[in-house]
C-alpha cells in the first residue's frame, strides 16, 4: 500500500520530535522475528519510556538528517527497527542482544547512548548491565544495611554509657 506525501511528513516530524530528547537510540535488522514477539518487546520497552519504530529507511534517513545524526548512524539499508528511548538507556541494547541470541538473523547495526556511538562490539558487553532499577535497588540495600548497622552502634554505644 502506497503511502501518501502527507503520511510520510507526519511520520519524519513524529520520528524527528522523538529523536531530539532521546537518551538512547538503537537501529537494528528485525528478520525473522515473528509479529508476537516484536509486540511483546514493545510492551517492555513502552514501560521502560522506549518506543520502536518500524518505518521506510528514506523516512529513518530524513529523520536522523533533521537531528544532526545522520553522520553519526550512517545510511541505513535493509528491513530496520528503530528504538528510541526517554529512559533506561541500556534496556533497549538488552532487548536487541536477547533478541539476536533467539532469531540469528536479528542484527544490531548501531546505537547512541548520550550522543556517543555505541558499535557492535559493545552490544554484548551491555547487555550485561543490570537495569537502572536493578542498580538503585542494590544502591538502596547498601544504603540500609550500613545505615541499619551505625544505628545499631549507636544503641550499643549508647548502653555502653549507662
Amino acid at each position: 500500500m502506497k503511502i501518501s506525501t502527507q503520511n510520510k511528513i507526519n511520520a519524519v516530524n513524529e520520528l524527528s520530535s522523538n529523536l531530539k530528547d532521546a537518551t538512547s537510540i538503537l537501529i537494528f535488522e528485525y528478520h525473522g522475528v515473528p509479529t508476537s514477539i516484536i509486540a511483546k518487546t514493545r510492551k517492555r520497552l513502552h514501560d521502560a519510556k522506549a518506543t520502536i519504530f518500524v518505518a521506510k529507511n528514506n523516512i529513518f534517513n530524513r529523520a536522523l538528517k533533521e537531528n544532526n545524526l545522520y553522520d553519526k548512524l550512517g545510511e541505513l539499508s535493509g528491513p530496520n527497527a528503530m528504538i528510541i528511548s526517554h529512559g533506561d538507556e541500556i534496556l533497549p541494547f538488552k532487548e536487541v542482544f536477547n533478541l539476536s541470541t533467539e532469531y540469528k538473523l536479528v542484527t544490531y547495526k548501531n546505537g547512541l547512548i548520550n550522543n556517543d556511538l555505541i558499535g557492535q562490539d559493545k552490544l554484548k558487553e551491555l547487555s550485561s548491565i543490570p537495569s537502572r532499577d536493578a542498580l538503585f535497588a542494590t544502591l538502596l540495600g547498601c544504603l540500609q544495611f550500613s545505615i541499619k548497622k551505625f544505628l545499631l552502634d549507636c544503641v550499643e554505644i549508647s548502653k555502653a554509657k549507662n
